[in-house]
């Protein structure tokens, strides 16, 4: 056994004890198969979908799921490669039918971030979105400035993960450690009041 293979052995040990670090340094480390993965699969839509985005809705898609994992590294391996390859599909039937994949767009369950005035209807339920958005608008404030750009960035402004790279300057693995870390942030702070 390598010792890579042993780092991610204990990532997912760690992963499993609750550490959300973990889940996403061991996510990670797939990274670089599923961006090719993603590349190859994305074709002629490339122009309009980035690899770099469908692999952060992976991330993203993973770590909500993971509760639900049960098995070592070679079946998370596999697992992590079903969730890739759904999301492709889903992402290349949208494109492919001229309409916009809403779940891609909107990955990471960043909705109130980037909410359009046409999602809600009734008096409650716009008043509910508001409250929402302000919780949410508090949260960000306390996250650390690059992660809170970063979630700016991706879900106010829509930018892709490469555009956010352009315009930040860093690299497409800092880009992506900023959203988990930003995301995993909002959310330890949204189930700490919701407590």
């Amino acid at each position: 056994m390598t010792s890579s293979d042993d780092c991610r052995k204990q990532l997912l040990a760690e992963a499993r004890g609750g550490d959300d670090d973990a889940l996403g340094e061991l996510i990670e480390h797939f990274r670089p198969m599923l961006r090719a993965d993603a590349a190859r699969s994305l074709g002629e839509v490339q122009g309009r979908i980035d690899a770099s985005d469908v692999v952060q809705l992976t991330w993203w898609s993973a770590f909500r799921a993971f509760p639900k994992f049960e098995g070592d590294v070679t079946a998370f391996i596999g697992w992590l490669k079903h969730i890739h390859d759904r999301n492709l599909r889903d992402v290349l039937r949208a494109q492919h039918a001229g309409r916009r994949n809403i779940r891609f767009e909107v990955s990471a369950g960043a909705a109130v971030l980037s909410e359009s005035p046409g999602q809600t209807s009734s008096p409650s339920q716009k008043m509910i979105r508001a409250e929402q958005r302000d919780h949410l608008s508090h949260c960000l404030s306390r996250l650390p400035p690059a992660q809170r750009q970063v979630l700016q960035l991706r879900f106010q402004e829509g930018l892709t993960v490469s555009e956010i790279v352009q315009k930040m300057g860093r690299s497409e693995t800092a880009i992506a450690g900023l959203l988990k870390r930003g995301l995993s942030g909002i959310r330890a702070m949204i189930n700490h009041e919701q407590v």
